[in-house]
């Protein structure tokens, strides 16, 4: 059957592994092959290479959501009696109402994959003016659900945040929709700490999810970029704010309080006002561009270094102006302490450990040593309370300079082992 070529389906590289035989085959953003299906990945030279492209895509016929298009559209076929020639005309390659209702499946880490995956393809329709106004709720419905279900729990949540941040702090690869996630599972879950009203809270997630949708790709180059934006690059930066909202009203987005938040995060906005004092539009406006700074200093690009998460946490608590304390980044303090999960930490005795979570005390994380006081990697990550002087913390380290390699699913199964009695945290 030769139907239309359809569009390369982009690929989480968390999901590749050294010894992985690709039952797909790997493409750049050109369409060439840059590994074909059944061949292996063999080391970590070669995985990292993979990991440190901009993007990596699989031919659409080759992909999960290949499978379940097709499915769907023979279901459709047998449903109305039609012939298998008319195939094509019910294949449908939005994710609305119909996969809403699916809930993510694997480890915590393969969700927060597959979310990113959805993300990038409902961002890229919206930003190319391809999402329909009728498809625009199912998808962000879809899209609430999913981040909902990516905190729900104390290990969800902090698992989730571990893994986002972790791998957004390690590489500039595939940042535009790694930071938009990390920016909204951190929204949902700091929301309840700043008493926001009820009805504000689902506007804020989305809004942040999809805050930069206007320079989607262009965030992508940028954070592979050794140079200062070129003048026209820095145009798009200035404009994206208002185009961003623009595109989001034509795919189908209704309420004015997300649309102002997009607008405005970016705007500068009256400094020390408490959120309880400022207009609707303004505090949800505030607290995304706290969020922001947030994470994007802890994030490296090729031009720069990521900062370490003190040093994060210290651009979101005070001002830019003045030296008062925010409510929003104080809130994030106490949320994920000083050290949040999935950064690095080291310890008082030369140990190199990963954040799992956060201690009794916001310097005091329960965290997995992954190096040891030598330099040489540990076979068996361990568990160790920074609260304990023997493991105390030294000082936080930027992710983008740790070479060690993290096995993720390995780290959120000992961050459930440290929520248990046995553990002795």
């Amino acid at each position: 059957m030769n139907g239309p070529a359809h569009t390369p389906v982009p690929l989480p590289t968390e999901r590749l592994r050294v010894g992985m035989t690709l039952p797909f085959t790997l493409l750049d953003a050109q369409g060439r092959v840059l590994l074909a299906k059944g061949q292996r990945i063999e080391d970590e030279l070669q995985l990292r290479l993979l990991r440190e492209r901009r993007q990596v895509y699989v031919p659409f016929e080759e992909s999960e959501l290949a499978l379940k298009v097709w499915m769907n559209g023979l279901l459709e076929l047998d449903r109305r009696g039609a012939a298998i020639k008319e195939l094509e005309r019910h294949v449908q390659l939005d994710e609305g109402a119909e996969g809403a209702a699916e809930p993510l499946r694997g480890t915590l880490p393969e969700q927060c994959a597959e979310v990113a995956a959805r993300l990038r393809r409902l961002l890229a329709s919206v930003e190319q003016g391809a999402l329909a106004r009728e498809q625009g709720a199912a998808r962000f419905e879809r899209l609430w659900r999913d981040l909902e279900q990516l905190t729900a729990g104390d290990v969800a949540a902090d698992g989730s945040t571990l893994v986002l941040t972790y791998r957004a702090c390690t590489s500039p690869a595939d940042y535009s929709v790694l930071h938009a996630l990390q920016c909204a599972v951190l929204a949902l879950r700091v929301a309840p700490l700043l008493r926001l009203p009820p009805p504000e809270l689902r506007t804020l997630v989305l809004a942040t999810a999809t805050m930069n949708v206007a320079m989607l790709r262009l965030q992508d180059v940028l954070a592979q970029q050794r140079t200062a934006p070129s003048t026209i690059q820095r145009a798009q930066i200035d404009a994206h704010a208002e185009a961003g909202a623009r595109l989001l009203q034509a795919a189908g987005v209704t309420d004015a309080l997300w649309l102002d938040a997009v607008r405005l995060h970016h705007a500068p906005l009256p400094p020390g006002v408490a959120l309880a004092q400022r207009p609707a539009q303004e505090r949800l406006a505030h607290i995304i561009q706290v969020l922001d700074r947030y994470t994007a200093s802890m994030s490296p690009r090729a031009s720069r270094p990521g900062r370490s998460a003190k040093e994060a946490a210290r651009t979101a608590v005070l001002f830019r102006t003045g030296g008062a304390q925010d409510e929003v980044g104080l809130a994030l303090v106490q949320l994920l302490g000083i050290y949040p999960p999935g950064t690095f930490v080291r310890l008082h005795k030369g140990e190199l450990a990963l954040v799992l979570r956060r201690g009794d005390k916001a310097g005091t994380p329960v965290a997995a040593v992954v190096v040891n006081r030598a330099g040489e990697p540990l076979g068996t990550p361990k568990l160790v309370n920074t609260a304990r002087p023997e493991y105390t913390v030294d000082d936080a380290v930027p992710g983008s300079a740790v070479r060690a390699r993290i096995n993720l699913d390995e780290m959120v199964n000992l961050l459930a082992y440290s929520r248990t009695p046995a553990a002795g945290m």
